[in-house]
């Protein structure tokens, strides 16, 4: 895969949401009015055999239906609004993940922050790691922001130490990076109905890219957090991790918001509303088809899975042993032949 396959799949399809992660990922790639472009050489044109981590990163080119269960997966559920004064004046709502972003500064947990400043509906993102910094990011902006390109620069920097707040469709995007560099970050979602943009007229619209997303409650997330099923002024909290759940309850213990009860039917609703869109279509790249067919068909010869796929050999060799890399299959011998190896996903 390569740059021609996201912008054919995914930017010229109207899918791209803004979040960056191609940029972060290629130096060959940059976004020019909130639309990614190939102003570089890309490798696969340069000699390479093989690259597209820009589409591999996508999240808009590997979209998800949501099941309907998912809410089942929200360990906690809480309403809070925070204690910090100089916080709660600038907060649009109760200032739970500048909270939570002050506390993991200030007990070391993490040594950076990933987030958006600026204006509303002209967010950048940029990497926190000064507590002086952190007035900065309060205020909730829907809109692309390229966030993603900070998180590349926060993880080369700090590797797993560090935190990022992202909407559903980038968090997902996130989750693919974890995978592939083999780092974990502490993920906090943002309920999400829809992401604006503002267009050339200077008119505030829908992101057609939203139109296929079924995640509101960022199922991607350790932590997520919204206005949904909150009254006025608080923030209503939701656990999907055990390491979420774990830091949600460190920061109730240790006192730092006003709790209440929170309308978890709301929030059910809310998510009920999403999965009546259907996710978008793109088409699976190779490693995704040797990956499913592996699953679908049990252990394959690198010969036969080729045939299968209709593709050459040495390419599905590379992408399982990328796969094998990333843990998703595993090599199987033959007993009676050491000289055939077969491939086994593993489940």
């Amino acid at each position: 895969m390569s740059f021609d396959e996201l912008n054919a799949h995914v930017i010229d399809a109207g899918l791209c949401e803004g979040c960056g992660l191609c940029v972060g990922a290629c130096k060959a790639i940059t976004i020019e009015e909130g639309v990614p472009q190939l102003t570089g050489r890309c490798v696969l044109k340069s000699g390479a055999n093989e690259c597209g981590l820009c589409f591999e990163l996508c999240p808009q080119a590997h979209p998800e239906t949501i099941q309907e269960d998912v809410i089942d997966s929200v360990i906690t559920a809480v309403s809070v609004r925070t204690k910090d004064k100089t916080i709660a004046e600038k907060t649009s709502n109760g200032g739970f993940v500048t909270t939570l972003f002050k506390y993991l500064l200030e007990k070391s947990k993490v040594n950076a922050i990933v987030a958006t400043t600026g204006e509303k509906y002209a967010p950048q993102g940029t990497v926190i790691d000064d507590l002086k910094e952190l007035d900065e990011t309060i205020g909730t902006r829907y809109s692309e922001s390229g966030v993603m390109i900070s998180l590349f620069d926060a993880i080369r920097k700090h590797r797993s130490r560090v935190a990022v707040v992202g909407l559903p469709c980038e968090l997902r995007g996130v989750s693919r990076l974890e995978q592939r560099i083999s780092t974990n970050v502490i993920k906090i979602g943002l309920f999400c109905t829809n992401n604006q943009r503002v267009d050339k007229n200077g008119k505030k619209v829908k992101m057609s890219s939203c139109e296929h997303c079924t995640d509101f409650i960022a199922t991607h997330a350790d932590i997520s957090a919204g206005f949904a099923g909150s009254q006025k002024g608080f923030t209503s909290v939701i656990a999907l991790t055990n390491k979420g759940n774990e830091l949600l309850n460190e920061l109730l213990n240790a006192e730092l918001f006003e709790t209440a009860e929170v309308s978890f039917d709301k929030i059910k609703a809310a998510q009920a509303r999403k999965l009546k869109r259907e996710a978008a279509e793109i088409t699976p790249s190779l490693r995704e088809r040797v990956f499913e067919e592996l699953k679908q068909s049990g252990p394959l010869e690198i010969k036969t899975l080729a045939a299968r796929l209709n593709a050459p050999s040495d390419k599905v060799l590379y992408h399982v042993l990328v796969l094998q890399d990333l843990g998703n299959v595993i090599p199987v011998e033959d007993k009676q032949d050491p000289y055939s190896i077969s491939w086994q996903a593993i489940m």
